[in-house]
């Protein structure tokens, strides 16, 4: 047996509980992926506490929820957050975030992974619980490592993820569908294999995933997606039928061909390679897997030949479509947008570009700006492709220190504009501000004089 250390960060943590259970008659046991981690050696977080009270219990008393209130008094804690449904509380100790469980029965009804619950044994709650390397119990009075399933040990020595009871293998996946994508990511962050048994129930079970919310599954997409190399769990997805169900617009790039004049893979392996070059940034990474999603709808081919018209708008439709669905943040959708809809500038910029061209690229770019410039160098990353990207970065550098590139701050505000044409608030003065926008593009160092003249001039 692994002598387990606990992380120092967690110490007091752990010695506050240690001591609370011993005064108020409760059995502590960390639980889960932490005890897990711990045996792997790397660095563990979320620290799920299951309580199991020595005394009777009558009716519906909640072990986790009473001790974790027991805490916040006695170290004049926060009050816990308390989930009553599910027998959880959240409390805040030393600025961690800790969970207090109790060994739980779930009863689940057909159309939802949200379960009803009750007390459970300790070996029901390992039963319970989505993979054997996930079911092991850290009893904390003695530091005693519970391995109810007999597997759990066994299985991360053997890099194995495994349910934790393979005779009801599609039970556990069907009454919890989000298990189907944990088991993905699990197997990419810890290099495990997926017992055969397991991995052919994700298969069976992969059509259940509707009932996940949209958030659960970003949440685990966001997880995978940051991973060393996404592209294998993308792969796996769409081996049993998964990346079908959840994002069917990556799924049909499979096989879809694209000219040999640029590329030798089909649009989805090229997407997943582009996606394994992009740096670990899970805005870069989204952009990357969602660039060329509009190739399926302007696909066409005529004598052995491929063209893509307009795939960059198409695009950017598509992915504002699939991020809204998946309830993406709006400022996230519009960076991601921003990098698909912009990137393909840096393809056909040439030393032929005016400066003013350079300025209205510049200002679409945005905020964007060095995401953009990054993205289009991974997802080209050709010789030529790199020395065209250069040499724009050096134009708009050159022109930075002139101060040429693009204005800063508004000419005038609202009131002077007001003041200026005498006239009423109203629509007029976004035109206008829009307007001497433009002009300070075509000519940063044009004078306010002439801006107005100019405005004046063309009687907006």
């Amino acid at each position: 047996m692994k002598n387990i250390v606990l992380p120092e960060k967690y110490l007091s943590i752990i010695n506050k509980i240690v001591l609370s259970a011993k005064e108020n008659n409760f059995i502590a046991y960390i639980v889960g992926g932490f005890v897990r981690d711990l045996f792997l050696d790397r660095e563990p977080k979320d620290l799920d506490i299951m309580v199991c009270s020595k005394n009777k219990i009558v009716g519906r008393q909640f072990p986790s929820i009473n001790f974790s209130k027991i805490l916040a008094k006695k170290y004049n804690l926060h009050s816990p957050v308390i989930f009553k449904k599910f027998g959880t509380s959240k409390l805040f100790i030393d600025s961690e975030e800790v969970e207090f469980v109790m060994p739980r029965k779930e009863y689940y009804e057909f159309n939802s992974r949200n379960p009803n619950t009750t007390l459970n044994s300790l070996k029901g709650d390992a039963i319970r619980r989505d993979f054997t390397v996930n079911a092991l119990f850290l009893r904390l009075s003695d530091m005693t490592v519970l391995d109810l399933t007999s597997k759990g040990i066994k299985d991360i020595k053997n890099k194995t993820i495994r349910v934790t009871d393979s005779k009801n293998a599609e039970i556990i996946f069907r009454q919890d569908p989000l298990r189907i994508l944990r088991a993905v990511r699990q197997s990419l962050q810890l290099g495990f294999n997926i017992e055969a048994v397991t991995y052919n129930a994700m298969k069976t079970s992969s059509k259940r995933i509707d009932i996940v919310s949209p958030e659960r599954i970003r949440d685990e997409l966001n997880k995978i997606i940051i991973e060393q190399t996404p592209s294998k769990a993308f792969l796996m997805m769409n081996d049993i039928n998964l990346l079908q169900k959840i994002l069917p617009e990556i799924a049909r790039l499979k096989n879809l061909e694209q000219p040999s004049k640029y590329h030798f893979d089909d649009v989805f392996a090229h997407t997943l390679k582009v996606l394994d070059r992009t740096r670990n940034d899970v805005t870069l990474r989204i952009s990357a897997l969602l660039h060329d999603i509009g190739k399926f709808k302007t696909y066409k081919k005529t004598d052995n030949k491929v063209s893509f018209l307009g795939h960059k708008s198409e695009s950017v439709k598509e992915s504002e479509h699939i991020l809204k669905r998946l309830r993406y943040p709006k400022d996230f959708i519009i960076r991601v947008s921003s990098i698909i809809k912009n990137h393909i500038s840096t393809k056909i910029y040439t030393s032929g570009w005016s400066d003013n061209a350079i300025r209205k690229f510049f200002k679409k770019c945005g905020n964007e700006f060095n995401l953009i410039m990054e993205f289009s160098k991974v997802n080209y990353g050709k010789i030529n492709d790199e020395n065209r990207i250069a040499k724009l970065n050096e134009r708009i550098e050159n022109l930075k220190l002139k101060n040429m590139l693009y204005p800063k701050g508004e000419m005038f505000s609202g009131k002077e504009l007001i003041e200026i044409f005498d006239k009423p608030a109203g629509k007029w003065i976004k035109i206008v501000k829009n307007k001497i926008e433009e002009l300070q593009i075509e000519n940063p160092k044009i004078t306010k004089d002439k801006a107005i003249k100019t405005i004046k001039d063309l009687n907006i």
